[in-house]
């Protein structure tokens, strides 16, 4: 799996978990807690998003593991790369599409949007 790192690795002993998401039309915004400290990633306008458990998606690991990251930009062989193979996928014709996945400790998020997400702290 290729990736870019977005959001730097955590320390040793720092866990990171997926505590909130909310989803309309318009945005996604995803709250994570890294040791008490709220964090939200705002994707515009985003094409489509799936939570599962980090369990379901060995395929991440460890190119996508908190040593390395915590918020990547997929390049090659995630999620983007399965929906492509399938024909009754549309976005297939738009390669502008870019996928990002986020790690949590018991839930990731992987989300289709056009652009990077914003990072900041959470007011929550």
């Amino acid at each position: 799996m290729k990736n870019r790192v977005l959001e730097g690795p955590l320390s040793d002993g720092e866990a990171i978990e997926v505590i909130n998401i909310d989803f309309d039309i318009d945005s996604l915004l995803i709250t994570v807690q890294i040791d008490g400290y709220k964090i939200d990633i705002e994707f515009d306008c985003p094409a489509g998003y799936r939570v599962l458990d980090e369990g379901d998606l060995l395929e991440f690991w460890p190119s996508c593991s908190s040593g390395n990251g915590w918020l990547y930009e997929i390049l090659e062989g995630g999620w983007l790369y399965q929906e492509r193979l399938r024909k009754g996928f549309l976005s297939l014709s738009n390669s502008e599409v870019k996928e990002y996945f986020i790690i949590g400790c018991n839930y990731c998020v992987g989300v289709f949007a056009w652009e990077d997400p914003s990072v900041c702290e959470s007011i929550r």
